[in-house]
């Protein structure tokens, strides 16, 4: 069955509708100024802290170095979502799960971070353009591309309109979504939205 992740949580209100419903990742981004969604790492840990037991704590970053990693580890993450550049010497310090995301706009772009497959690597995600940018990408050139074996995180301008046909073309294993259950003005989490989101991935 395909999970959910709620990516880009900033506030206690988010935290309180995840935890009503059946979301099995929330993903925090960190170190990441440029993005309206970035929190220092002691807001993110305040924010997790409320979650229920049940879902897993992402943390959300681009070209991370080693040091940035340690804080996240130690910071009690369950899994670290990497976009931009991996390097093998930060790849090291890794002790959690990778979430590896690359950003698609053409076959190279997929040829290339799958190239970097590791037992640390538990999912690709196949993001749009532009990260929370509420972008989709051309599905039809992923799937071509992967077969049954490929542990597929999909993401990009998801949303309750266009979830139910992204999994059935691509059979993703977690499907992510940020900007497709944000409120109107761009902050904060939509309650109605996640609930159109999680009935569309749930009763296909």
């Amino acid at each position: 069955m395909t999970e959910i992740k709620i990516c880009g949580l900033t506030c206690k209100e988010d935290i309180d509708i995840i935890n009503e419903f059946p979301i099995t990742y929330a993903g925090f981004v960190l170190y990441v100024p440029k993005s309206k969604r970035n929190l220092t790492l002691e807001q993110a840990q305040q924010l997790k802290a409320g979650l229920k037991e049940s879902v897993k704590t992402v943390a959300v970053t681009v070209s991370p170095t080693k040091e940035q990693v340690e804080l996240i580890q130690e910071a009690g993450f369950d899994v670290i979502q990497i976009h931009g550049s991996l390097h093998r010497e930060v790849e090291q310090y890794v002790k959690i799960p990778v979430f590896r995301a690359v950003n698609v706009e053409t076959e190279e772009d997929i040829q290339k971070v799958m190239k970097e497959a590791s037992n640390k690597i538990s999912y690709f995600v196949f993001d749009g353009r532009t990260p929370g940018g509420g972008e989709t990408f051309d599905w039809g050139m992923l799937k071509k591309m992967v077969d049954n074996t490929t542990k597929i995180m999909l993401a990009g301008g998801l949303t309750d309109k266009n979830v139910g046909e992204a999994i059935r073309l691509l059979h993703p294993g977690i499907v992510d979504v940020s900007s497709g259950v944000e409120k109107e003005t761009g902050k904060g989490k939509d309650k109605e939205k996640i609930a159109r989101f999680v009935k569309a991935v749930f009763n296909r």
